[in-house]
């Protein structure tokens, strides 16, 4: 593999096409951000059907949104949250002004520990947020009458979802509330971006509640920034230079601040609604990519996939899998980084300082939260990979998924 040639972890595929939709809609007037964020909602709610929807500035605002409007109803005072999952899950319970009692994720599955989510219930959590990490849908059944029998509502976290589904429905559309995120790696993107969606009665009346708090959506010249960069520089031969760059952050995993309550961008809208087709070709380059890797993976005693319910299909945002501690301390190293492989989150929600006031049990036990801080690592699955590539990642897997 050339020295100099380096994957991105994650891709959202863009269009120079895109970039001056977005360009165009930031410098219209006259109703510019209505037009672009009905075409946004006619998308969503083409594929999704919910009852109402709310475009948000990011995925996190969307979460938040969703917090901050079962509130207003007396709801959502204590949150039941994964233990592992994205940092920003636990950015939008301090957004919210909630509290958070943390639950468990099998490691096998990536799902819900339910013996932890019906725990965290009695103890009064009155929402459960589950997320589908790297888009590996979890099965919601179970959770949906724990939380009916307590008398609490499920928010579906499908921010890494896109492409993904559970039982042939999109993921993102089996609780009374959804998220939806169209950030940067997201496998849809407007630069940034974010979706609620509400599914009955109680997460509509949530979501109207909310709806006039957000501020007035900016034009997006930031949001057309950082599409541009991504169209110049995620390509191989040039993403080596960002990278090099420890001040971006990019690949890292870091808590960010709660930020005031926004609708999305008008560039954004407008480049979410010219992407909409492309993301959907591109989340069938990463089911079949992933496959690729997973018949190498399947066959080393170092790796562990992770397994998903028979009625699901992934969307691969990226491929998780367990690692020997041999492996993950290989996905650390530059070798691995210039492939694209990342280890996953650093620590669990439970050990993440800022957030440990609004947490109510940090001190309980999270065994499988902790092994998959310790031991999972992520391979790309994005449409930028090339047979060179993709034969790279293999010669990566035989080499370190030798040994336990």
């Amino acid at each position: 593999m050339n020295a100099w040639r380096h994957q991105t972890p994650v891709h959202s595929p863009l269009s120079p096409a895109a970039l001056l939709q977005g360009l165009r809609a930031a410098l219209s007037r006259n109703g510019a951000h209505r037009h672009a964020a009905a075409q946004v909602e006619a998308l969503l709610e083409e594929r999704y059907a919910p009852r109402a929807v709310l475009l948000t500035e990011s995925g996190t605002a969307a979460l938040t949104a969703a917090l901050v409007g079962l509130q207003r109803d007396h709801e959502a005072q204590v949150v039941a949250i994964p233990a592992y999952s994205c940092y920003d899950v636990a950015t939008a319970v301090e957004g919210a002004g909630a509290r958070a009692l943390l639950y468990d994720i099998d490691p096998r599955t990536l799902g819900p520990d339910l013996v932890q989510v019906e725990a965290a219930l009695r103890r009064g959590a009155t929402a459960v947020v589950v997320a589908h990490l790297y888009g590996c849908p979890v099965d919601l059944t179970t959770v949906k009458r724990l939380a009916v029998a307590a008398g609490a509502v499920v928010i579906e976290d499908a921010a890494q979802g896109a492409g993904a589904t559970m039982s042939a429905r999109p993921v993102g559309t089996h609780g009374s509330l959804g998220v939806l995120s169209f950030g940067r790696g997201k496998g849809l993107t407007g630069g940034r971006g974010g979706a609620l969606l509400a599914f009955d009665d109680r997460g509509a009346r949530a979501l109207e509640r909310v709806r006039g708090m957000l501020a007035e959506p900016r034009r997006g010249w930031t949001e057309l920034g950082l599409i541009s960069a991504q169209l110049l520089l995620e390509r191989p031969a040039l993403y080596g230079l960002p990278a090099s760059l420890p001040f971006l952050h990019l690949g890292e995993t870091i808590y960010r601040e709660p930020r005031p309550l926004r609708t999305s961008a008008t560039a954004s809208c407008a480049i979410v609604a010219a992407t909409w087709r492309l993301a959907d070709r591109e989340a069938e380059v990463r089911r079949a990519n992933a496959e690729r890797l997973l018949l190498e993976l399947r066959q080393q005693p170092g790796f562990a996939v992770i397994e998903t319910s028979p009625t699901a299909r992934p969307g691969y945002l990226r491929l998780p899998v367990i690692t020997s501690p041999h492996a993950r301390r290989a996905a650390t190293q530059a070798a691995a980084r210039r492939l694209g492989v990342m280890p996953g989150y650093p620590q669990p929600l439970c050990d993440l300082q800022p957030f440990a006031t609004r947490c109510l049990n940090r001190n309980d036990a999270f065994r499988g939260s902790r092994l998959l801080a310790e031991r999972l690592c992520t391979f790309p699955t994005h449409g930028r990979l090339d047979a060179g590539d993709l034969a790279g990642l293999e010669r990566w897997i035989r080499e370190w998924g030798r040994s336990q």
